[in-house]
Parts: structure tokens; C-alpha cells; sequence
């Protein structure tokens, strides 16, 4: 058995391998979120897989998990192959324009739309200070007098809780990257378990995230994510021992050691996904994951009517999401990244550019 896994590919042979599924695994996550949530939205409870697999996650925590593990491997792939500057630059680019951008549509479109008083009551109930939402240090969930009428009543946006989450992941990344914590895979390693074992045993001490409970789960995913993207050069990718892991999720279900085995599989499934099935091109159609997920939840609440069930409410706002997560991507997303030549440290040749058109 041992020697069926040792034959398998390490996870660093694939490193610089642009043919790998991140894009259809991200779109994947966004919309198994859209359609867990589709049930409590429409005041149905929880989804069928979620029943089945009990006692384990709902599957939209689980998807939300896959994220912070493909992050936390992509983001410290990232602090190890750029600048500080030029990863401070794509964070900041891949985060926020599209969520400024969904502010401005929440306050000043479905609000309105969705108001259950006037315009000018909703408008005295100074809706724009859910734009400090675009910040992304803290989320207000809800805009006044909107969804009020829905059985998930009140709730503008019950995903987007992650997102701050995500960004004091990038600032301790960056704070890693200030230290040279990543300069080795020695230094990485007892910096990664350190962070890894103070969120475990004593998460209210954890800097940046205030002793939130909610964030420890995602943050644990992200750090596991992390030190996959470390030690990859050790990591085989292999199905059996895939299988194996999955296994001991189930054998260990509803046991205190469940947490530590449940995390680092999902992780290791995420990659397996990426890496060693077929290969998925879903790249020309862009990568709106992040789309998706940033607005499937307003579009649902907006969608839902008297009598309307979870799988018509997935799919109607499925019609409208995935245009809107295109849009997002081709006229949001994706040109702010392009600025990244412009704004980050670049080559000789580039900065020669830049300065020849200024």
C-alpha cells in the first residue's frame, strides 16, 4: 500500500502546470453555496445531501472550507514568487473591486428594489453605511427594511461573512512574507504550526481576528492550505490515499478527533481535484467564482416568492447570478487585475513602458 502511494505524483510536480482545474473547482464551491443555501432561503431547512451525509457539515460550510484551502495554498504560493509589494498589489486587486462594486448595487439597487417602505423611509435609514462594507474589515448583514417579508428574514447577505475572514488571511500572509518566514520551508513550517496550534488550543489570543469564532474554522482551513503549498515536495497525490482519507473522515465522525481529520482531507480532496482529474478549460469563460459567490445570496432573497421552493429558487437565480458573475469577471475583475503590470514592482521592461507613456 505504501509503495502504491510513494509511486504517485508529488503535489510539486505540478507546480507552474497551468492546466489544472482551480477555476471549475471555485465555480464548483460557489454554486454548491448558492444551492445550500437555496433551502433556508426559501424556508425549506437544509438540503438532501446535507441529510444524507450527517453527522457531517452542512455542504456549504464544506464548500466554504475547499475556498480557504485553495486560497491558503495559492496565497502562499503567491507571498513565495512575488515581491511584497506585488502581492500586496494582487490581493488588493483581486479582492476589492468587485465587492466595491456589489456595495454600490446592494445600497442603491436591491435595496430599493427589494424595500418593503418608501424610498424616501428607506433612503432616511442611511442605507450607505453598508459601503464601509467595501472595506472588508467588518460586514454589516443588513441593509434597513429590505427582505423583511422573507422566511430568511432581514438578511441581505449571508455569505459574505467570509470575506473579511479572507482579508486578515492575506495581512497575516504579508506579515509572514515581512518577517522572511517564507524564505525556508524549515522557518515556514514552525511559523505555519505555531499559528496552526494557537488557533486550535488558545484562538482567543489569535491577532487580527478578535477572537471571532466564527472565523476559526476558515482560518484552519487556510493555514492547512498553507503548509500543503509548503511541503508539497512531500505530498504524494495519490487516489488510495485519497480513498483513505475519506474513509477515516466517516470512521471518525462524531469524535473529538474529527475536526483533525475532516480539515486536512478536504484539503487533499481540493487538490486531487485540481491536479489529477481531467482537465476542465473553464477559463475561457473566465473565473467567476467570486461573482457567484458575492451575489447569489441577494439574487435568491430578490427571486423568492410565496410557495417557491429551494430547487426553483436555485434556479432562477442561478438565471440571473451567472450572467451577473460574467459581467462582474469581464468588466470588473478582470481589468483590474490587468493593472497589476502597472501598479506592482514589474520588470526593467515594463517599468521602461510605464514611463515612456507617462
Amino acid at each position: 500500500m505504501l509503495r502504491d502511494i510513494l509511486k504517485a505524483d508529488r503535489l510539486s510536480d505540478f507546480d507552474g502546470v497551468r492546466e489544472n482545474n482551480f477555476t471549475i473547482l471555485k465555480f464548483f464551491l460557489a454554486f454548491t453555496v448558492l444551492f445550500g443555501h437555496s433551502f433556508p432561503i426559501s424556508g425549506n431547512g437544509s438540503d438532501p445531501i446535507t441529510m444524507l451525509i450527517l453527522p457531517h457539515p452542512w455542504i456549504g460550510r464544506i464548500a466554504v472550507g475547499g475556498f480557504f484551502a485553495v486560497s491558503g495554498f495559492l496565497v502562499s504560493a503567491s507571498i513565495s514568487n512575488r515581491s511584497l509589494r506585488d502581492f500586496v498589489v494582487s490581493r488588493c486587486l483581486r479582492l476589492y473591486p468587485a465587492v466595491i462594486i456589489y456595495s454600490i448595487i446592494a445600497v442603491f439597487l436591491i435595496g430599493p428594489i427589494a424595500t418593503n417602505v418608501s424610498l424616501s423611509q428607506y433612503f432616511h435609514s442611511a442605507p450607505w453605511n453598508n459601503l464601509w462594507n467595501a472595506t472588508l474589515w467588518e460586514w454589516i448583514y443588513n441593509l434597513p427594511h429590505v427582505f423583511s417579508d422573507r422566511p430568511f428574514a432581514g438578511a441581505t447577505n449571508g455569505s459574505t461573512w467570509t470575506l473579511p475572514v479572507e482579508l486578515r488571511c492575506y495581512i497575516a500572509v504579508f506579515a509572514f512574507g515581512l518577517l522572511g518566514l517564507f524564505n525556508s520551508r524549515e522557518m515556514a513550517n514552525v511559523a505555519l504550526i505555531l499559528a496552526l496550534l494557537l488557533i486550535k488550543f488558545n484562538y482567543s489570543m489569535v491577532p487580527l481576528f478578535g477572537g471571532n469564532v466564527q472565523f476559526q474554522e476558515p482560518l484552519l482551513f487556510f493555514v492547512i492550505g498553507s503548509l500543503f503549498w509548503v511541503n508539497r515536495e512531500y505530498i504524494y497525490l495519490s487516489w488510495l490515499l485519497c480513498f483513505l482519507l475519506v474513509g477515516s473522515v466517516f470512521w471518525f465522525a462524531g469524535t473529538a478527533w474529527y475536526p483533525d481529520v475532516y480539515i486536512p482531507t478536504v484539503v487533499y480532496v481540493a487538490l486531487m481535484i485540481v491536479y489529477r482529474l481531467p482537465h476542465v478549460d473553464m477559463d475561457k469563460f473566465g473565473d467567476i467564482s467570486y461573482g457567484v459567490y458575492i451575489y447569489a445570496w441577494p439574487i435568491q432573497q430578490l427571486v423568492w416568492v410565496p410557495g417557491q421552493g429551494p430547487y426553483m429558487n436555485a434556479l432562477y437565480a442561478s438565471l440571473i447570478v451567472l450572467p451577473l458573475a460574467y459581467f462582474s469577471w469581464r468588466f470588473v475583475e478582470k481589468p483590474a487585475l490587468k493593472l497589476r503590470r502597472y501598479l506592482g514592482a514589474g520588470s526593467k521592461k515594463l517599468k521602461a513602458e510605464i514611463a515612456s507613456r507617462a
